[in-house]
């Protein structure tokens, strides 16, 4: 089967019962754990902390933060990515035209074949043409 990065808004969703987009971003995500198809990036899990501790509203304390981080590694593979991989986004960047972020996400998952990815952010990466961006919540 093949894997899917899930993005870090549907990781933030997933933890923030009040959003309305909570319940579908749980569903998928546990549909894929289920299938053993999940996957994520190091980038992702610096992203949500950052989110969910200075964003949120209220932020997240620092242990709930770290509980949330050993579940997602726990249930999903974590891509690390290298400085060749930041070489390789800013030629991403450039030949896309996205942000430096998304073309990092988008390196790292070209280095570990990862054709598809789970997104609410599916403008942007679908100019990618080798990638497929999904949006659940539509």
């Amino acid at each position: 089967m093949t894997k899917v990065l899930v993005d870090t808004n549907m990781l933030i969703y997933s933890v923030q019962k009040r959003e309305q987009r909570h319940k579908k971003a749980v569903e998928t995500i546990e549909k894929l754990v289920n299938e053993k198809r999940m996957v994520i990036s190091a980038q992702n899990l610096a992203e949500f902390s950052r989110v969910v501790r200075e964003k949120a509203e209220p932020a997240v304390d620092h242990e709930t933060v770290k509980e949330y981080l050993f579940g997602f590694m726990k249930f999903s593979t974590v891509l690390e990515y290298s400085g060749t991989t930041v070489i390789g986004a800013v030629s991403l960047s450039k030949t896309y035209g996205i942000h430096f972020f998304d073309a990092l996400l988008a390196a790292t998952m070209q280095e570990n074949g990862v054709k598809e990815i789970l997104t609410e952010n599916e403008k942007d990466f679908a100019k990618v043409k080798w990638m497929k961006a999904t949006n659940p919540f539509k």
